[in-house]
């Protein structure tokens, strides 16, 4: 009896923690995606801010100054542009982490439902 309590303890045990850890480990591995793309995104942005401070260096007279106001709506154009496209690929990267958290619940959910439906049978017998 002992040794079916021990058993049946541990086999409970693995079915709790190895969901966990494998939760755990998927959200280990989508910190370092979102963060790598953060770094890349900060990277762009500050591409984007340097082009902008040499543009502003180049002003040497009222010529260069209006090629530079006429050349920010291009900027500002291109800039909202890298905004949507990193909040789609955010919102795509936390749409794919959702679905292998929920693939990772139902498949820890599967064999608990069969052992329950196993278990009712077993009882409709006796």
């Amino acid at each position: 009896m002992t040794d079916n309590l021990i058993e049946n303890l541990t086999t409970q045990a693995t079915s709790f923690y190895e969901p966990m850890g494998k939760i755990n480990a998927l959200m280990v591995s989508n910190i370092e995606k979102v963060a790598e793309f953060q770094l890349g995104a900060v990277k762009s942005y500050a591409e984007l801010a340097m082009k902008q401070w040499k543009q502003v260096t180049e002003i040497r007279d009222i010529d260069s100054l209006k090629d530079f106001g006429s050349n920010q709506s291009e900027i500002a154009s291109e800039l909202s542009q890298k905004i949507v496209e990193d909040m789609k690929a955010l919102g795509e990267m936390g749409m794919d982490f959702k679905a292998q958290v929920e693939e990772i619940v139902a498949q820890a959910k599967a064999p608990k439902e069969g052992a329950e439906d196993k278990a009712e049978a077993e009882e409709t017998k006796a």
